[in-house]
This record gives structure tokens, C-alpha cells and sequence, in this order.
């Protein structure tokens, strides 16, 4: 009866999870405040907000770009991952690298290298070339697809790996073309990978604020949002903007889960000796590599071109780099990146005894609704905003709540604002990636092999709960370093550089061109080389810093 209990409450607590972000964003679109400060349900603001023709264009223009990024994602990766081919060889981890580089690339600042090229170009000649083209939203494109592209051929490539000999000797008996063998055998369970691939790529791009910040974007729903949240009353229209959003994405995702079909693992990964590859394969492979190289040092060349916008005429960028602000920025990131990591710990391990005590049914369930309403990064910002709006209605006249206002004063509430953004992003994103069904030390492989080799087991169990924590250890470095850079949550809360984080500063400082350019730039390349060394490459996953997962995410 006991445990009967414990698992509905365990599975009315993950449904809580889910529904409760969603709700909170529901009433603030709904309650106003009225002319003396009183709280009152209206369907005038949201009827404001869905009745804006701009607001349907924003939505319209967004939601083109983060459908060919997401297009890109599944076509793309698909046809770069056949080029691929194989494991083994240089020239696949010649590929792997280049694809992990590009993948791990935060597109706000391949958005940043980008407005370095339009600011050197001719912008009249580039209008006479291509008319029908505007150069600002080629950028956001590209600063979208590349990496989308890169995220869909490490899917294809992790589930063409993991898919075992069977289907290449089944495809070697039915004979006929080689197209067709693939189509029949491999695609159906490489779809839902590459179906993921592209829902994540869509949830990134549709409603991200950094490139329509850097390239003046404004008819993007991320732009909008942000100029809505930033303003003296963001609410109820930014929970209106929000819950479209999430709608958006939701949809878009529905539409993947119904395209993909079942999710069929494979039976265990190839490991067989590979026969020597051709020489056209390799030239292809090499040319993908290089190809998505040169993207990425074209993107690098476009920062260094952004911060030499700044001439050094009596040290000004020196001076602008030793501002205080500067260090307050990376101390800040430092403090956030900490925060970010514990909670999603802390939060990973609640959330595993969850769905043990609820059972492999309800949170099968949780995890398929999950998925499916997971908000955008951004959202998640707006979401803790939602929280902290409602709390401060529910507190009003109450005099217990003078204490926690006053300690939420000056840095301290858009600090933790940021904080929980980010790691909401950061816990949206993992939904479903560790196995379901609590996990036993006793099958784990580390275990077995300690029993093979004649420990007890008590140290056996020991010895396979410190594999799991060295992991751990590292789970939690690169979400530290990822949250430490994010940008798209932390920019609803986020609006002058005296609260900023790495994310946020360079969007800021790029506003000011001239020195602070060159400041950007250089927070640009740290905000970089800590994405690219936090990222598996080559190990088929992805890092991304443009969110908290990397930020599904």
C-alpha cells in the first residue's frame, strides 16, 4: 500500500513538472494589474498580443529559418553522414573533429563573425549581386544551418554505428541497388535520431535572440522578446510570447515524432574489421572536413575583423579591457556555471528517484510529454519571470516577504533570475537522455568486471559507483562551462552590462562598437574555445553554449 501510494505521488509530481512551467506562463498571460495595483484576469492583453499582425510576422520569419535549419539538420546530416561512411580511418576522424568543431559552435558568435564580414563588405555590391537576398538573414541562416547541419551527421553517424552487422549483411543478401538496400534496411531506425537531431536544431533556432540581436533582426520572435522583457511592464505579453513559442516548437515536434515512426535501437554497435576504403570515399570525407573547417575559421577571421574595428588611439581598448565590469563579468559567469551544474546534479539525481518510484510506465509517459512541450531556451527565462511575477502578486501586503525582497535587491535577484533560467534550460534538455528504469550497480559492466577479477561485493559496488561519479564529474564540468557562456536565457533577465555574464556582454559591448567591439570580440573567442573544449568532438554527441545544454539545448 505503501509503495502503491509513493508511485502516485511520484507520478503526480513528474506531471507537475511538466504542466507546472505551463501553467504558471497561462496565468501571467491572463492576470493584469489594474490601475490601483491590483491583480485582475482579462483576456485583453493575450487577444493584444495574438491580434498584432507584427507579432505573426515575427513568428512567421522565425519560424522559416529555424525550419530550414531543422530541414538542414535531417537532409544535410543525412547525405554528410553517407559521405562519411564507415568508422575508421583519418579521414573519418579527420570528418568527426571538423563535424564536433562545428557542432559546438555557438551561433551567436558565429552570428558575431558574420556582422564582422557585412560591416568590411560592400553592402551596395552584395544589394546589385543578390537583390532579393538581405545579407542580415543569409548570416542568420548559415549561423543556424552549419551547426544544425554538423548536429544531424554526428545523429546519423552515432546511429549508423550502433545499428550492428545485422543490416549490412541483410543488405548484402536482397541485393539490388545500394540506394535502395540503405533506404529499406538502415533509414527506418536512423529516422527518429535524425528526428531528434532536427526538433532540437528547430527548439535552438526559432526563437533564439543572439544573431537578430547582433545582425538587427527585428521582425524574429527572439528579438522580440527580448525588447518585451527588458521593458518597464513585460508581462502579460511576454507570457503570450512565450506560450507561442512553445506551441511552435511542440507542434514542430509532433510533426518529427509522426514523420520518424517508432524508435528501434540497434543490437550493438559494428566492430567488426573494416575492408579498406576507396580513394573517392576519402577525397569526399576530406572535403567535408575541410569544408566545415574552413566555416569555422571564416567565422574566427570575422571576430578577429570585429575586434580590429577598434583603433587603439591611447590605449581606449585597453583601457575598456581592464574594466572592472570586464572582471565582474567572468566572475559572474564563473558563479553562474557553478549554480547551473549543482542544480542540474541535484536536480538529475531527484529526478531519476522520480521515475523509479513512479515506475517504467508513468514516467515513459512523463518523458514523451516532456519532450514534447520541452520550452526553448529562451522560454525558460520567461518561465522563471512567470514564477517570480506570481510570487510577487501572491506576496503583495504581506509583510514576511520584506525580508526576501530586500535581499533580492541590487544583483542578487537578477543573478539567481539567470541562474534558474539556465538551469531549467539545462534540466529541459536532458529529459530522457539517461536510460529509463533506475539504475542498478549490479549490471553495471564495471561491477562484473570487478567480480571477474575476484573482489567482494561490497567493493565491487564501490568500485563501479566511482566509474559513475568520474563521469559525473565530468557531466558536471562541461555544464559548468556551457551554463558560464549561455546566452538565450539569460538575455530576458539580462539587459545592462553591470549584471551581465560572458553571453549577455557580448551582445552588450557590441552595441557599443569602436573599443567595446573589440571587447566583445574577445569575450567571443573565450565564450569559444570554452565551447569547443567542453564538447565531445568526435564522440558523436554535441555541446553547444547558444543555450545552457548545449545549452537541446
Amino acid at each position: 500500500m505503501i509503495r502503491l501510494i509513493s508511485g502516485w505521488l511520484s507520478s503526480l509530481v513528474l506531471g507537475m513538472l511538466v504542466v507546472g512551467p505551463l501553467a504558471a506562463l497561462g496565468v501571467c498571460a491572463l492576470v493584469d494589474v489594474g490601475p490601483g495595483g491590483e491583480a485582475r484576469a482579462s483576456l485583453f492583453p493575450a487577444a493584444v498580443v495574438l491580434l498584432d499582425p507584427f507579432v505573426w510576422t515575427s513568428l512567421r520569419q522565425s519560424a522559416i529559418t529555424a525550419g530550414i535549419a531543422s530541414l538542414a539538420a535531417i537532409v544535410g546530416g543525412t547525405i554528410v553522414g553517407r559521405v562519411v561512411g564507415r568508422p575508421g580511418g583519418a579521414s573519418r576522424a579527420a570528418a568527426m573533429v571538423a563535424l564536433g568543431i562545428a557542432a559546438a559552435s555557438p551561433p551567436y558568435l558565429i552570428a558575431l563573425g558574420a556582422s564582422g564580414w557585412l560591416d568590411a563588405g560592400d553592402s551596395a555590391t552584395w544589394r546589385a549581386r543578390f537583390p532579393s537576398i538581405d545579407a542580415a538573414w543569409a548570416a542568420w541562416v548559415a549561423a543556424s544551418v552549419v551547426p544544425g547541419m554538423a548536429l544531424g551527421a554526428l545523429a546519423y553517424l552515432r546511429a549508423l554505428d550502433g545499428l550492428g552487422p545485422w543490416w549490412r549483411e541483410a543488405a548484402a543478401m536482397a541485393g539490388g541497388p545500394r540506394l535502395g538496400r540503405w533506404r529499406r534496411l538502415a533509414w527506418p531506425p536512423i529516422r527518429p535520431a535524425m528526428a531528434r537531431a532536427g526538433a532540437f536544431t528547430f527548439a535552438l533556432t526559432l526563437a533564439d535572440p543572439g544573431p537578430p540581436l547582433l545582425l538587427g533582426l527585428r521582425r524574429t520572435l527572439g528579438y522580440q522578446m527580448v525588447v518585451v522583457a527588458t521593458g518597464d511592464a513585460p508581462f502579460p505579453a511576454l507570457a503570450s510570447l512565450a506560450l507561442i513559442a512553445v506551441a511552435t516548437v511542440a507542434g514542430w515536434r509532433i510533426i518529427l515524432r509522426l514523420w520518424s515512426g517508432p524508435d528501434r535501437e540497434g543490437n550493438g554497435r559494428d566492430d567488426r574489421p573494416r575492408p579498406p576504403a576507396s580513394w573517392r570515399r576519402a577525397l569526399a570525407t576530406w572535403g567535408v572536413a575541410a569544408g566545415f573547417g574552413a566555416f569555422v575559421l571564416a567565422a574566427m577571421v570575422g571576430l578577429g575583423m570585429v575586434a580590429g574595428e577598434a583603433a587603439d588611439e591611447g590605449g581606449a581598448t585597453r583601457r575598456l579591457s581592464a574594466d572592472p565590469a570586464v572582471t565582474r563579468i567572468l566572475v559572474r559567469s564563473l558563479a553562474m556555471g557553478v549554480g547551473v551544474a549543482v542544480l542540474a546534479t541535484a536536480s538529475g539525481a531527484a529526478l531519476a528517484r522520480l521515475e523509479a518510484s513512479a515506475g517504467l510506465a508513468a514516467a515513459g509517459r512523463f518523458r514523451r510529454l516532456a519532450k514534447a512541450v520541452a520550452p526553448p531556451p529562451i522560454v525558460a527565462g520567461v518561465v522563471v519571470l512567470a514564477l517570480g511575477r506570481l510570487a510577487t502578486l501572491a506576496s503583495a501586503g504581506r509583510e514576511d516577504a520584506g525580508a526576501l525582497i530586500d535581499w533580492l535587491d541590487a544583483d542578487r535577484a537578477p543573478m539567481v533570475a539567470t541562474t534558474l533560467a539556465v538551469w531549467l534550460a539545462v534540466a529541459s534538455s536532458r529529459v530522457g537522455r539517461r536510460p529509463l528504469g533506475p539504475v542498478d550497480a549490479a549490471h553495471d559492466a564495471r561491477y562484473d568486471a570487478a567480480m571477474l577479477a575476484g573482489a567482494r561485493r561490497g567493493s565491487a559496488r564501490r568500485l563501479a559507483r566511482g566509474g559513475r561519479l568520474g563521469e559525473g564529474w565530468g557531466d558536471f564540468a562541461a555544464t559548468l562551462a556551457t551554463a558560464a557562456v549561455a546566452v538565450a536565457p539569460a538575455m530576458v533577465v539580462v539587459s545592462w552590462l553591470s549584471i551581465a555574464t560572458v553571453g549577455p556582454g557580448v551582445l552588450l559591448y557590441r552595441e557599443r562598437g569602436g573599443a567595446g567591439a573589440a571587447v566583445a570580440a574577445t569575450l567571443g573567442l573565450l565564450a569559444w574555445g570554452v565551447a569547443l573544449a567542453t564538447a565531445p568532438i568526435g564522440a558523436g554527441r554535441r555541446g553547444n553554449a547558444s543555450t545552457a545544454d548545449s545549452p537541446g539545448a
